[in-house]
């Protein structure tokens, strides 16, 4: 199962605030040490407040972007 996040949102796991991306492959997680059936209650959709690389800004300087 995938989960995708609102636009504009990416989605941080809960228990280390790990930054995921705007989508999440759910399965099996171990980054508790142990294996656990991996939730989307696990995760909770914030801000993307990623920052732009050069060509990103420039693409949308000159209108480029998607």
């Amino acid at each position: 199962m995938t989960i995708t996040a609102t636009e504009g949102k990416v989605f941080r796991r809960i228990h280390d605030g790990f930054v995921m991306g705007s989508e999440v492959v759910l399965g099996t997680d171990y980054s508790t040490g142990t294996a656990r059936e991996d939730l989307a209650e696990y995760y909770e959709e914030i801000d993307d407040e990623r920052e732009l690389s050069d060509q990103e800004i420039f693409d949308i300087l000159i209108g480029k972007h998607e």
